[in-house]
C-alpha cells in the first residue's frame, strides 16, 4: 500500500506543532499554549471557537480523510521535536481499537522510512499488566498504549486490576500511578463517543498530561458545553472535504416495497396481555394496541393478516393463528423478506455495474451490508446470506454471459470452490481469536488484519456482512456499496453510519485514485469514487438527513438565504458580518429579505475593493465560508423575477438570424435497416423482465355473526385496464405518431415484442421500448435522422408575438439563472448580462467584437428554442451574427460547456450535440443562400479558434 503526503494532514500536523511551541513538556508548563492558540486562531479563522484553559488540542477532521495516520504522524513529531516518548490513544470501541492497531501495521514501514523508529505499541487489556509495566512504565523507549474507554468503567475487572498495588513498581502504587506519572500525551479519538462519569474520571486523572482530540463529529455545545469543540488547532469539516474532493460522493438508492407488512414496528409487549403495533400503508404511519385474541386484519386493515389473531403474547414472542411469530423490533422499524431481497438484488446489480469498470481500471470494488442480527448470516437458517447467495448467482450468471472481458471472466471464476460460493463473509462481535484454517476464521481475518490482501484480486472475498460490529473503526477504501438491512438507533448519525466507505479508492498498486491523481478531472474522479448507499423506504429521507448532517457539521456557509445572524454564528464581526451583508444586498446579490440571487463567492472575488475596513487575511477566511456557494452548487433562487430588454436596433440586425434558428422542425427517421434494428431492440426488451403492476383494492365486510369487521385485499393490474379503453391497434399507431416513427416498422417491431410486458406494465414498457429504440438509432443509425422543416417562419415565440413584431422585454430566467449588474457590450442583443454559468459569464462581457478582420455585428444568449431530438428537445446557448472580410454574412451558432476537455462532455449531452449537428446541416441545405455553422467550445477555446474552424 502507498502512502503519500497529503497537505491538508500536513496542515493540521503542523498546527499542532505551531500549538506547542515553547511549551515545555519537562515542568509541564503549559502557559504558553492560551497564546499560541489565540495566534493559530487569527491565521486560520478559528477565532469562532472558544479558547479555554485547558492542556488540549482540538482536531476536526471528516471521517474518511484519514485522522489515523494525521495522528500517528504527529507522535512522530513530537519524538522528534519536543523528545515525547510516552502516548495513549483512548477509543470508544473494540473496533475502532482493531482499525486502529491495523493502521501502525500497515503505515510501519512508511514511518520508519521517514523517522527511522518503530512505534511499540501496547494493545491493553489483551496486553496485560506486566507488558505495561516494562514496556511502557520501566522503559524509555518510543511507545503508546491502546486502549478503550471500557478500561475506566466499574464494571470492569481489568480495570480494578491496573488500580490495585502491583509488587514490581516500587515507586508507584498501582500500574495506573505509573501510568500518570509518565505524563503521557494522551490522543482521543472520536470524543463524542466516550461517554461516562467513570471514563471522565479516570481521563482527569491524567491532569499532567496533554490532551489532543481528534474526530469527526463533537458534542453540542448547547447539549454539552463542557466537552464542545474548543482549542481548535485545525478544521476540516464535511463541506470542506467534499468539496475539496477527499471524501466520495454519496448517492442513495431507497427502495419501496408493495408488501403491506412494509415496515412493522412492534414495542411495549406486556406479557399475556398486548403490545403496540406500527405499520404503513400508502406511506401513511398507523399506530395501534393489539390484546390476545385481536383479528390483525381487521384491526389494522392490513390484508396479509386478514383472519389471523393473536394466540399468544410473552415477552420475547408473539404467536399468532396461522402459526407465524413476531418478535419485538430492534431499532425503528424491521425489514420483511421481500424488502430484504429487494434491497439485496439492487446492490448486487449497483456492484456489478460497477465493478468490471472498475476492474479494468486495476480497482477492485467490494460491498458492505449491514444486517439484522448475527443469525441472518450464520444462524441454521441465515435468512441474508441464503437470499444472498440465490440472487448473487442469477445476477453474476448473467454478467458472466454478457461480458466480453476475458481477464474478468477469469476473475469471476474464483466465485466458487468445490461448489461453494466465495464472495460473501461476515464479522460480528465475538469473531476475534476464530480458528483461521476454517473458511469463516480465514475471512474474519482477512476483513480485520488484512487490508491489502482484501483489495487484492487474488482474494475472491468482496461482500462483507455485519451487525453494526464495523460501524465505526473499520472501513475500507474500496466499500463501493452499502446496503442498510437493519434499522439504527436515532443517536446513531447518517454520517457515521456511511463513514465505512467514504475513503478514496485504492488501486492494485496501492495507489490512491485522488483528484491531483486523476489530472483534477471531476468527471473520471467521481466515476470512480462514488458510494452508493441502498435503504429500505423506512428511511426514504435518509440522504436529506445526511445533507442536513453534513451541513449543520460544518462551519462553511450553506443554504438558500443569508441573514445577519447566520453571519454573525460563523463568528463574523459586527462590522464585517454588516459590511458583507449590505454588500451582498446592494449588488443585488441577495434579496432583501436574504434569499440568494446569485453566486455570493464569484461576487465576493471579483469586489474586493467593496469592502477595505476587512483586511485581506480577514477576507479571504470570508471568502472560504462560501466555497460551498458558487456557480454550479446553487440553484435558481430568483423568485422576484426580473425584466430584460431587448435592444430594438440590435434586434433588426439579429431577426433574420433569430427566426433562422427558432424554424419549427421535427425528427423523421429515414432508410431505417429495420431488421438489424428490430432485432437488437427485441431481443433487449424481450429479456427486461417487467413485473405485473399492482393495484390494490381493500373491501370491508361486516361478519353480523362474529360481530367483527373483515378485511379482503383484492388485486388487478394496471395493463388490463389501460387496453381495455385503448386497443392494442391503436396503442401501437399512437406510439408511432408520438415517436416520429414510421407506422410499418413500428408494427413489424410490435409484432416480435413480448406483448404480455405491456399488460404487465404499459408505462414501465413504453419507457422501456422508447429507450431502446433511442439508444440503437443513436448507436447505429444516426445517419438515418432526418429533419423536415414548417415553411411558416412568422409563429409565436419568446422574442416575437404571433404577427412577428418584437417583444421588448422578457423573463430573465427564459436566458439563464443569474443576472450581473455589469454592463454588457454594445453588440449584446439585452441590455443585461444573464448567464448560467462562469464561460457564459466570460463570454458575454470579455469575448473581441473583431476577429481576425471578421465583425461580430449582433450576438446574443439564447432564450429557449425547440430543436427536437431522441433524446428530448435541445437548445444550443449563444448565436452571432458576424461579417466576414468579404462583406457575407455568417450565422454562427454556439454551445458552450464548461469542461476541460471534449472528452469530458457527458454521452447524453454529446448526443444531443451530435443530432444538433445534423439540425443544422439539415437548415444549411433547406436555406443555401445564407451561410450557417454550429460549434460546441469548451472552457479551454476561445472565440477566435471557434471562428477561424467555423470559417
Amino acid at each position: 500500500m502507498i502512502f503519500e503526503k497529503q497537505k491538508y494532514q500536513q496542515d493540521c500536523v503542523n498546527n499542532i506543532l505551531k500549538a506547542l511551541e515553547g511549551v515545555n513538556f519537562k515542568e509541564n508548563d503549559f502557559s504558553v499554549l492560551h497564546d499560541n492558540l489565540q495566534q493559530l486562531a487569527q491565521q486560520n479563522n478559528y477565532t469562532n471557537f472558544n479558547i479555554v484553559k485547558k492542556n488540549r488540542l482540538d482536531v476536526l477532521m471528516e471521517t474518511g480523510t484519514g485522522k489515523t495516520f494525521t495522528y500517528l504522524e504527529t507522535i512522530f513529531e513530537l519524538n522528534r521535536q519536543f523528545n515525547q516518548t510516552k502516548f495513549m490513544i483512548v477509543l470508544p470501541r473494540t473496533a475502532i481499537k482493531l482499525g486502529v492497531i491495523q493502521n501502525i501495521k500497515l503505515t510501519a514501514e512508511y514511518f520508519f522510512n521517514k523517522y527511522k523508529k518503530h512505534l511499540n505499541y501496547i494493545n491493553y487489556p489483551e496486553d496485560g499488566l506486566s507488558t505495561i509495566q516494562q514496556n511502557f512504565i520501566s522503559s524509555n523507549e518510543l511507545s503508546i498504549l491502546i486502549t478503550t474507554d471500557s478500561a475506566f468503567s466499574d464494571g470492569n475487572k481489568k480495570k480494578k486490576n491496573i488500580r490495585k498495588k502491583a509488587e514490581t513498581l516500587f515507586n508507584f502504587g498501582s500500574t495506573w500511578e505509573g501510568i500518570a506519572s509518565k505524563n503521557p500525551i494522551v490522543i482521543i479519538d472520536e470524543p463524542h463517543l466516550l461517554k461516562g462519569k467513570e471514563t471522565e474520571k479516570g481521563l482527569n486523572e491524567l491532569e499532567n498530561s496533554l490532551f489532543i482530540r481528534f474526530g469527526a463529529t463533537y458534542p453540542d455545545a448547547k447539549k454539552d458545553e463542557k466537552h464542545q469543540l474548543s482549542n481548535v488547532v485545525y478544521v476540516l469539516d464535511s463541506i470542506s472535504a467534499f468539496n475539496q474532493y477527499l471524501v466520495k460522493k454519496i448517492g442513495v438508492s431507497t427502495i419501496f416495497a408493495h408488501s403491506e407488512t412494509s415496515g412493522l414496528s412492534i414495542s411495549n409487549i406486556e406479557a399475556k396481555k398486548s403490545f403496540d403495533l406500527a405499520y404503513n400503508i400508502n406511506e401513511q404511519l398507523y399506530k395501534v394496541k393489539i390484546r390476545i385474541q385481536d383479528d390483525l386484519g381487521a384491526k389494522t386493515k392490513l390484508s396479509d393478516y386478514h383472519g389471523v389473531s393473536v394466540v399468544k403474547i410473552n415477552a420475547s414472542k408473539i404467536f399468532l393463528s396461522d402459526g407465524s411469530t413476531l418478535e419485538p423490533t430492534k431499532g425503528i422499524y424491521q425489514l420483511n423478506e421481500l424488502e430484504i431481497r429487494q434491497m439485496i438484488i439492487r446492490s448486487i446489480e449497483l456492484h456489478f455495474e460497477k465493478e468490471q469498470i472498475l476492474f479494468e481500471k486495476n480497482i477492485k470494488a467490494l460491498a458492505l451490508f449491514f444486517i439484522p442480527k448475527i443469525e441472518d448470516f450464520r444462524g441454521n437458517k441465515p435468512l441474508v446470506k441464503n437470499i444472498f447467495e440465490q440472487e448473487y448467482k442469477k445476477i453474476r450468471d448473467k454478467v458472466y454471459q454478457q461480458t466480453s472481458n476475458y481477464d474478468y471472466k477469469n476473475y469471476l471464476d474464483n466465485d466458487y470452490k468445490d461448489g461453494e460460493l466465495q464472495v460473501a463473509e461476515g464479522y460480528f462481535s465475538g469473531d476475534r481469536g476464530k480458528n483461521k484454517e476454517t473458511k469463516v476464521g480465514n475471512g474474519v481475518n482477512i476483513i480485520l488484519n488484512e487490508k491489502e490482501k482484501l483489495l487484492s484480486f487474488d482474494t475472491p472475498l468482496r461482500f462483507i456482512f455485519s451487525v453494526w460490529a464495523l460501524q465505526e473503526g473499520w472501513d475500507n477504501p474500496n466499500i463501493f456499496t452499502l446496503c442498510k438491512l437493519s434499522s439504527t438507533d436515532k443517536d446513531t448519525s447518517r454520517r457515521q453510519q456511511v463513514g465505512r466507505g467514504l475513503r478514496i479508492a485504492l488501486n492494485q498498486s496501492g495507489k490512491r485514485l485522488t483528484y491531483h491523481y486523476l489530472n483534477e478531472n471531476q468527471n473520471k474522479f467521481f466515476d470512480i469514487n462514488m458510494l452508493d448507499i441502498v435503504v429500505s423506504g423506512q428511511e426514504q429521507d435518509f440522504i436529506h438527513q445526511i445533507q442536513n448532517e453534513i451541513i449543520g457539521g460544518s462551519f462553511t456557509i450553506v443554504g438558500d438565504t443569508i441573514t445577519l445572524d447566520v453571519l454573525k454564528q460563523k463568528k463574523l464581526s459586527d462590522l464585517e458580518a454588516t459590511a458583507i451583508y449590505m454588500g451582498l444586498v446592494k449588488h443585488h446579490i441577495i434579496s432583501q429579505t436574504g434569499e440568494i440571487l446569485s453566486p455570493i463567492l464569484d461576487f465576493l472575488t471579483t469586489h474586493r475593493s467593496d469592502f477595505p475596513l476587512i483586511d485581506d487575511n480577514r477576507f479571504n477566511d470570508i471568502q472560504k465560508m462560501f466555497s460551498a456557494n458558487h456557480t454550479s452548487n446553487i440553484l435558481d433562487k430568483n423568485k422576484g423575477v426580473k425584466k430584460v430588454k431587448v435592444r430594438v436596433n440590435q434586434f433588426k440586425k439579429f431577426k433574420e438570424l433569430w427566426e433562422v434558428v427558432n424554424k419549427k422542425s421535427k425528427i423523421v427517421y429515414q432508410d431505417i435497416c429495420e431488421q438489424s434494428l428490430i432485432s437488437l431492440i427485441v431481443k433487449a426488451f424481450n429479456e427486461e423482465p417487467i413485473d405485473v403492476e399492482k393495484i390494490k383494492i381493500i373491501k370491508e365486510i361486516y361478519n353480523t355473526k362474529q360481530n367483527r369487521i373483515e378485511c379482503v385485499s383484492e388485486f388487478t393490474t394496471a395493463g388490463e385496464g389501460y387496453f381495455n379503453q385503448q386497443t392494442l391497434h391503436e396503442f401501437i399507431t399512437k406510439f408511432a405518431k408520438d415517436e416520429n416513427l414510421p407506422l410499418t416498422f413500428v408494427l413489424s417491431l410490435f409484432a416480435k415484442l413480448n406483448i404480455q410486458q405491456f399488460y404487465n406494465n404499459p408505462k414501465k414498457a413504453k419507457i422501456l421500448l422508447k429507450t431502446l429504440i433511442k439508444e440503437n438509432i443513436h448507436s447505429n443509425i444516426l445517419q438515418s435522422v432526418h429533419y423536415e422543416f414548417n415553411q411558416t417562419s412568422i409563429y409565436a415565440n419568446e422574442l416575437q408575438d404571433k404577427n412577428g413584431q418584437l417583444i421588448q422585454e422578457i423573463a430573465h430566467t427564459k436566458l439563464g439563472k443569474f443576472l450581473s449588474n455589469e454592463i454588457p457590450k454594445d453588440e449584446f442583443l439585452f441590455d443585461k448580462v444573464v448567464y448560467d454559468s462562469d464561460i457564459e459569464k466570460n463570454s458575454i462581457l470579455n469575448d473581441p467584437t473583431i476577429i481576425n478582420n471578421q465583425t461580430i455585428t449582433v450576438f446574443a444568449k439564447l432564450p429557449k428554442i425547440s430543436i427536437p431530438t431522441p433524446y428530448k428537445s435541445y437548445s444550443p446557448d449563444f448565436a452571432y451574427l458576424i461579417e466576414k472580410q468579404d462583406g457575407k454574412q455568417l450565422f454562427l451558432v454556439v454551445e458552450t460547456k464548461g469542461y476541460k476537455y471534449h472528452s469530458d462532455i457527458a454521452d447524453e449531452e454529446q448526443q444531443k450535440i451530435e443530432y444538433a449537428k445534423v439540425f443544422f446541416n439539415a437548415l444549411q441545405q433547406e436555406m443555401p443562400e445564407i451561410e450557417i455553422k454550429y460549434r460546441t467550445r469548451i472552457n479551454a477555446q476561445s472565440l477566435a479558434e471557434i471562428l477561424q474552424e467555423a470559417i
